[in-house]
């Protein structure tokens, strides 16, 4: 019988990994105030309610650059697969 794969949610415990990944990327990360967190990085600032949310952030403008929001092709093909 297939073991049954582990799962990743986005929870308490997933936070400080999340911080940990941040670092190594070589993020400043900071949480001032009651601003929640921020990631710094060569000019570049991001800033979440979550390390979770940060981490995404980051990740997202690593993958799609300047250029990171949705087109209105891709809005549509996303509403068209999961709009219900």
């Amino acid at each position: 019988m297939a073991q049954a794969q582990p799962l990743l949610c986005a929870a308490a415990n997933v936070e400080v990994p999340a911080y940990l990944v941040l670092n190594q990327k070589d993020y400043t990360v900071t949480a001032p105030g009651n601003d929640g967190w921020y990631a710094e990085k060569d000019g570049l600032r991001f800033q979440a309610e979550s390390l979770i949310e940060l981490l995404g952030l980051v990740c997202m403008y690593e993958a799609r650059g300047t250029n990171w929001a949705a087109t209105d092709q891709e809005i549509d093909d996303f509403l068209e697969k999961y709009d219900h």
